[in-house]
């Protein structure tokens, strides 16, 4: 809450874009959160229950910030000026029309990525930023990881099984080629694991036959 003056600021900033949508999306995160305050599962879809439950900005000492802040994003929502390019008007537009259904309509984002195996909603701020930093982090390997880490799987909450059941369907002959040739992410992977299994095996082995010190 004490970054909010802040973020009002950066909100504010004339010429760069990229801080004016950071700030936006750090501010729908915590209006977010601070929904979520008190609110159960089966309410979590309701904006009017959202809006008035115990995480309500309405009575607290950022009241006027918020509502500062709701003004600003949402000028930057529809901002037609001549200050920025037609392409980058565009991409703040966009940007800001989804933060602004969170921090003015309490509304929750929801977006949907598709890749080779099936498709991956996300209806929270925290998902959307947490899998856009794991993505920035991974580059070209963010689809093969996500459809053979079991840890990222486990984050997202999707299940690698029907990922690899839906995988080869889905997939166009160029990304069949890609997953499965011998120089793919993927492949590599599995020859990774296959040699340290082997290793194993071949430790616990030589283990049993030298178990008294002496060998048969």
């Amino acid at each position: 809450i004490s970054m909010l003056p802040l973020l009002l600021e950066c909100l504010q900033h004339p010429s760069n874009i990229e801080l004016r949508g950071a700030a936006g999306e750090c501010c729908a995160l915590i209006h977010e959160t601070r929904l979520n305050l008190g609110i159960g599962i089966d309410e979590s879809e309701n904006a009017s229950d959202r809006r008035f439950s115990k995480g309500s900005w309405e009575g607290s000492v950022s009241e006027e910030t918020i509502d500062e802040i709701r003004q600003v994003m949402s000028q930057l929502a529809v901002e037609s000026g001549h200050r920025l390019s037609k392409k980058a008007k565009k991409q703040q537009r966009a940007a800001f029309r989804e933060y602004t259904n969170t921090v003015v309509e309490d509304e929750a984002p929801d977006e949907v990525i598709t890749f080779p195996g099936g498709t991956l909603t996300l209806t929270s701020w925290k998902d959307i930023i947490r899998l856009e930093f794991i993505r920035q982090c991974l580059q070209s390997g963010f689809q093969v990881q996500l459809l053979t880490n079991d840890t990222l799987q486990d984050v997202f909450g999707i299940t690698g099984t029907r990922l690899a059941d839906t995988q080869t369907n889905s997939m166009s002959q160029l990304e069949k080629r890609l997953v499965r040739s011998k120089t793919s992410e993927a492949a590599k992977l599995a020859h990774l694991d296959l040699t340290k299994r082997r290793r194993n095996r071949t430790n616990v082995k030589n283990h049993f036959l030298t178990v008294d010190g002496d060998g048969i």
